[in-house]
This record gives C-alpha cells, structure tokens and sequence, in this order.
C-alpha cells in the first residue's frame, strides 16, 4: 500500500490540532488558538498540492493557495509567541500583510512565474519561522520553560527546511524524490514543535497553579492576621492569646522560660469618653496601642483584652516586668502629650509572673488584674 506524504502529514497535522482544541477547552488561552489555526493551515495545504489539475491556470491558482496556507501558518506561529502567555496583540498589521501576501499567492499565479511564486512561499515561510524561532527563544529565558525552547529548536530546523525548499524550486536536478524528503523531515520537525506546544501547556498551567497556591496562601495569611488582630488598636485579640496560650505554657515549663503577664488600663477612660466623646476615646487607645507594641520586644505579645484593658505577655522575670510597668507609665505620659491628648489620664498596671508547674495563666493574669486596680485605687487615693 502506497501512502502519500502530503496525506500523512495532512492527517498528522489535524491529529495535532484536535489535541490543542482539547487543551483549549481546559486552558483557554490566545496563543493555542494561533497554535490550533495554525497546524489546520498546515493540514489543508498538503492536501491541495497532492492533487493533480488538468487546467494548468487552476493549478497555479491551488498551489499559490497552498503557498498561501502555509505562509499564514508561520506567521500565527509567530503570533502566538507573542501572544504568550495571555498578551492583547494588534491586529491592523498582521491583517495587513495577511492582506498583502493573499494577494500575491492568488494573482500572482495569473501574472508570476511559477518558480517565482513558489520560491517566494518557502522562503517567506523560512523568514516567519525563524523570526518565530527567536521569539521562543526569549520566551524560554523569559520564563525558564522548556517547551518554548523545543518548540524553538523545531522553528530553527522548519526555518531550514523551507530555505531548503526554495532552493528545490530553482535546482531541477533535485527533483520531486528530494522534495517528499523534505517533506517526510517536516513531519518529523512537526512532532518535536507540537511536543513542545504541549509541554509549554503544561508548564503555563503549572505555573498558574503556583501563582494560585501563592494568592492563596497570601490570602490565608491576611485572613488569619484579621482574625487574631484588633482593628481599632492593631494589637493582637483575645482569639491570638487563646492560640498562643498553651505553647508559652509548654515552652516555659520545659525549659524553666520565665513568663509574666503585665495587666494595663487606662485611668478615667469612661470619662473621658463621657465628657469628650468616643471619637476622642478610639484616638486615645489608638495612641496606646501603637505606643505598647513599640515598647516590648517581637518575642512578646500586646494584646487587646478588653475595652481599655491591654495584657502584655512578656519573657521576662518578675522583677524586669515590674520595672518595665513603671518605664511605660512614664514613657506613656511623654506619648500623650506628644500626641496631645487630653490631661487628666494614665495608665494603672498590675504584674504577675506564671509558677513553675502552671497549667494555664488565668492564675497569673487574675493577679495581675488585682494588682492593676490596686495601682489604681492607690493612685486615686494619692490624687
């Protein structure tokens, strides 16, 4: 049984083209459309050269239509590197010269030589795929895939085949036996480009599931900071502590850590937002909040308990946490009147550290909580 080159590579080429529409279907990206319009171009072309023509005008006319196909193929080669991976093109030019080269493949076989019109496709093909070769060459060190530069390599040697071609036209001597062996070597290039367009596929969407995983996981994060942070102060919640609680408590019965709970409140607050209004309020534990978190260390913890009530976790004894409680109420008092608010308010904070064998630090933090209102009877007491 005698197989046709020209059918084969025809059936090839449609065989390529279904499996980019089902890629399509999933992907759904400009530059495989180029690809898929490109290998049907390839597909109808041999199949109107293979025919014989008793009218020798009608002849010229189909193989100057082939001609034709397969220049327009090279050129949405190169269309869909620069489509890659998902880029708007322009189309007043390529529409232009699709234009123009329409033109001259079609009336030129009623005025141009036979060889003339021939030569001219092969070597415009050549021209667009090596420009299209160089496009996926960049591309591949673009995006350090390897599919542009498979697919690259198969434009070089399709570049070479087609100068070869043009050369054919011209050398008789060559004959037609040269001529299907170019073709049969165009049917192995095409295995290697469309193995490329395939993996560059692949690699497109492994990259966008990258990017979606990262999108995500930054999205988590956002989620998670909101969560477990006040909006008002910045400080972090309740929700954080309850996180946090158990591993400080581990880590600090392992390994002897000490931990103390520094208890702060503000002094007057409901009356300052009685008499000044909650606006002023909001500004004041604002101040406050930004003001503790500068003051502690990223090892520890600010957190908003409640109202105007903030508890400091701090990795520290007893002793430093006393003598950090009374550096905030003096520094604090430089903030307030920085940030002019309104006289009249401090702040009363009670220290506690956790024991040896506790459990948890409700213990430490309802002693802390005493001692702050302690501090502040005793401070109303000396006013």
């Amino acid at each position: 049984m005698t197989i046709s080159p020209q059918m084969f590579a025809a059936y090839g080429a449609l065989i390529v083209a279904a499996m980019l529409s089902i890629l399509y279907v999933s992907r759904g990206r400009a530059f495989v459309v180029y690809w898929i319009g490109s290998w049907l171009l390839v597909a109808a072309s041999p199949v109107l050269l293979s025919r014989e023509y008793e009218d020798p005008r009608l002849g010229s006319v189909v193989l100057g239509l082939g001609q034709l196909l397969a220049v327009w193929s090279a050129g949405l080669t190169l269309l869909s590197a620069e489509a890659f991976p998902d880029n708007p093109l322009r189309w007043n030019t390529p529409v232009k010269i699709a234009a123009g080269t329409a033109v001259w493949f079609l009336a030129g076989a009623f005025v141009l030589p036979l060889r003339t019109m021939l030569s001219t496709g092969s070597a415009a093909a050549a021209v667009l795929f090596g420009w299209a070769a160089v496009r996926y060459f960049r591309l591949g060190r673009g995006t350090a895939h390897v599919g542009p530069f498979v697919i690259g390599a198969g434009m070089v040697l399709t570049c070479a085949s087609n100068t070869a071609a043009a050369g054919v036209v011209f050398d008789v001597a060559w004959g037609a036996q040269i001529s299907n062996r170019l073709l049969v070597f165009n049917i192995v290039i095409s295995m290697l480009v469309a193995l490329g367009m395939h993996v560059l596929v692949f690699e497109d969407m492994t990259d966008d599931l990258r990017r979606m995983n990262r999108d995500l996981e930054r999205l988590n994060r956002e989620v998670k900071n909101v969560s477990i942070t006040d909006p008002l102060t910045g400080c972090h919640n309740r929700r954080l502590f309850e996180e946090i609680e158990r591993r400080e408590i581990q880590r600090h019965r392992r390994y002897g850590s000490p931990l103390a709970i520094v208890f702060t409140d503000v002094n007057h607050f409901k009356h300052v937002n009685d008499t000044l209004g909650h606006e002023t309020g909001d500004r004041i534990l604002k101040t406050l909040g930004a003001f503790l978190r500068r003051q502690v260390r990223e090892s520890d913890y600010v957190i908003r308990w409640g109202g105007d009530e903030f508890l400091l976790l701090l990795t520290c004894t007893s002793g430093e946490a006393q003598r950090k409680a009374d550096e905030l109420k003096v520094a604090f008092e430089r903030e307030r009147q920085a940030a002019s608010l309104p006289d009249g308010f401090g702040l009363s904070i009670g220290v506690a550290t956790a024991s040896a064998d506790a459990e948890n630090l409700a213990e430490a933090i309802r002693l802390a909580d005493s001692r702050m209102y302690r501090d502040k009877l005793g401070q109303r007491s000396a006013s």
